[in-house]
């Protein structure tokens, strides 16, 4: 494979699977087993609308982009290969996790496109990552520091909240 700028990318194919080509939302060709793709409710539903494999199958959601598709493309070939060679539980929660540890922007783009692709398990995988970090946190400020979120509320909405809501802002609740 040639990652260094190419404009077409062509991902581990197998002569009796046809190649779907996909188009990322930042214009770069990928080409992936038809077998991998429509693992995508979105993609699957896509070709069979065309009826022709041979038609490049536009991804116009930002989130869609060379990196996060190779991403997506890699996740869905190693959990086909999973099935296929009925991998043992702890091997693939291993590779799970280590898919998981990613910078927050890859986690969070990753989540756009597996809900825009439609890939129930990678969403849900993803999205966990996110509750897990959340999990950490003890207080919605802490919520914020975390993810860099910034306050929308001002001083005293913030205040009113913390009177209506006393066990939001409780350190020691769990």
């Amino acid at each position: 494979r040639d990652f260094g700028g190419s404009r077409h990318e062509r991902i581990n194919m197998s002569a009796e699977d046809p190649e779907i080509t996909l188009e990322t939302y930042d214009k770069h060709q990928v080409k992936v087993p038809k077998s991998i793709a429509t693992r995508s409710a979105i993609i699957n539903m896509m070709i069979e609308d065309t009826g022709d494999v041979n038609e490049v199958v536009p991804l116009a959601d930002k989130s869609c982009t060379l990196s996060i598709i190779q991403r997506v493309v890699k996740y869905l070939q190693k959990h086909a290969e999973f099935e296929k060679e009925q991998t043992e539980d702890e091997v693939v929660i291993a590779f799970d996790k280590e898919f998981q540890d990613q910078p927050d922007e890859i986690i969070f783009q990753t989540i756009l496109a597996a809900n825009f692709l439609d890939i129930k398990n990678l969403l849900e995988l993803m999205c966990k990552k996110v509750a897990d970090e959340i999990k950490k946190c003890k207080t919605p400020d802490d919520i914020r520091d975390r993810f860099n979120i910034r306050q929308d509320y001002t001083p005293e909405e913030v205040e009113e909240v913390k009177k209506a809501h006393p066990w939001i802002y409780d350190k020691n609740a769990k």
